[in-house]
């Protein structure tokens, strides 16, 4: 557990400061304060719980995704609602957070396993569930931007990174995790307390990889489809997150401001509270269906209703609707993959005429039930509202709209994901149903490269854009859009 870690080190350098009294002449010419050795544990720990900050932040100037996606908007400081990124740069937050951040720490703990004089079935463990995060970490980056540095990104020798090809940097990440995946052993420990998502539990670290390639297969659906068939199946093969209890969480606690939940620590300790509300056309979208979660999601407003603001428009939020304990609990994990999501990735692929067991509509129920049962809802409710005529699988619409919906729903929290499933599925259709007020470009697909690249590493730049289209904007497609 991170706050037990945390107080564990920290004693230890009490103690060896405090037995430290008398000191050769050496010994004073050694700065007391710089750290001889470091293990791989308090680093890997350092990359998993940055990794988990950056996903869940509120900060418009990391992740503003939450803003673009109108689960929530902005009633203040409305850049981000009304899609303009320059004055908080979002882009170079994001950027800088998960190379820097996440992974520059990820990187340091295999350098130090890998350093050791010789590995041990734990250390073999400890590589393939970092190599698991850095995957992650990487899968954020190229399905934001589009083409980005990948074999020489974490060089620390090569100031000019090349930009590698998307195409290229998603399929070897499927195959990192086939190799990671066939080197944990279920029967050997690895990073223990020091892993906050699945405390060390090595089968569990193979279902999160196995479900992470089974969404990075289904980026290729449109444009690759026999190697999304091939790899979506050899996922299913080797076992899923099949229930609420293996997902993929980082876990917060109350015991200090940075082992909270980051939504606590900006909007309730911190002073974000009062730029944020609930965006309107998801709470009229939720009304609207009678969906449970509603009140599980959002307090009530001044007329005992539920009520959101208007995305771009800005204003007061005193009126509206307010963020329930789904959002503020201090203790509220971040979840980077779930049960929820698995479900409705597996009804996708069931559409899309893959071999997966079960129907798209059962896939469909489990991820809409498991979604209210983690709210805070019950079973009873959720299966009323699975069977409900504007709900239930069968009624007249497409699987994309019915799957993305939903999707956006259960997503709530899922910050980059709710967004990179609109994206994705193109439900809902923001440009049409809820287009913010005063928006400086249509809903954007990417984000646009950070501006020190183009003064830092132009020519790398200026290739990755060519690629583009050559328009490092908002507009331009990704590698998996049509």
């Amino acid at each position: 557990m991170i706050n037990n870690t945390l107080y564990k080190i920290t004693l230890a350098i009490l103690i060896c400061l405090t037995l430290s009294c008398s000191k050769s002449f050496d010994e004073l010419n050694t700065n007391p304060k710089e750290a001889t050795s470091v293990s791989e544990n308090t680093v890997f720990l350092a990359g998993e719980k940055n990794l988990a900050n950056t996903y869940a932040t509120s900060l418009w100037s990391v992740a503003p995704f939450r803003v673009i996606s109108q689960t929530w908007t902005q009633v203040a400081n409305i850049n981000e609602a009304r899609y303009s990124f320059t004055t908080n740069d979002a882009p170079s937050g994001w950027w800088n957070a998960l190379y820097t951040n996440v992974l520059g720490n990820l990187e340091n703990a295999k350098e130090i396993i890998n350093s050791k004089s010789s590995l041990f079935a734990e250390d073999q463990n400890k590589l393939a569930i970092t190599n698991i995060l850095e995957v992650y970490a990487f899968h954020l980056l190229v399905n934001t931007y589009g083409d980005v540095p990948y074999t020489e990104g974490l060089s620390k020798t090569d100031a000019f990174p090349k930009y590698d090809s998307a195409t290229f940097i998603v399929k070897d990440l499927i195959a990192r995790l086939d190799t990671a995946v066939g080197q944990l052993s279920s029967s050997a420990s690895s990073y223990g307390q020091y892993d906050n998502i699945y405390n060390g539990d090595a089968a569990k670290w193979k279902l999160f990889a196995n479900t992470l390639k089974l969404k990075l297969a289904l980026f290729f659906a449109d444009t690759d489809p026999s190697y999304t068939k091939t790899k979506v199946e050899e996922s299913v093969t080797n076992g899923l997150i099949s229930s609420s209890s293996q997902d993929g969480k980082f876990a917060f606690y109350t015991t200090n401001v940075n082992s909270s939940n980051p939504i606590w620590v900006d909007l309730i300790n911190g002073t974000y509270a009062t730029y944020y509300a609930p965006a309107g056309y998801f709470v009229k979208a939720l009304d609207s269906l009678g969906d449970p979660r509603l009140p599980l999601y959002f307090t009530k407003d001044v007329n005992g209703g539920y009520s959101g603001a208007v995305a771009g428009l800005g204003g007061v939020r005193s009126s509206l609707s307010g963020f329930a304990s789904y959002w503020l609990s201090q203790s509220a994990p971040t979840y980077l993959l779930d049960y929820v999501e698995t479900e409705f990735l597996l009804a996708e692929a069931s559409e899309r005429g893959y071999s997966v067991s079960g129907t798209a509509a059962t896939h469909y129920n489990n991820a809409i039930t498991a979604s209210i049962v983690n709210a805070g809802g019950s079973t009873l409710t959720a299966n009323t509202y699975i069977n409900s005529a504007k709900v239930t699988y069968s009624r007249s619409a497409s699987w994309k709209e019915k799957i993305g919906y939903q999707k956006w729903f259960a997503f709530a929290n899922r910050n980059w994901d709710s967004w990179t499933e609109i994206r994705r599925l193109g439900y809902p259709n923001i440009d049409v149903v809820s287009n913010p007020v005063s928006a400086v470009s249509t809903f954007p697909k990417r984000l646009y490269y950070p501006s020190a690249e183009q003064t830092s590493n132009s020519k790398n730049w200026s290739e990755a854009v060519s690629r583009l289209g050559g328009k490092d904007d908002v507009a331009s497609l990704l590698f998996w859009e049509k």
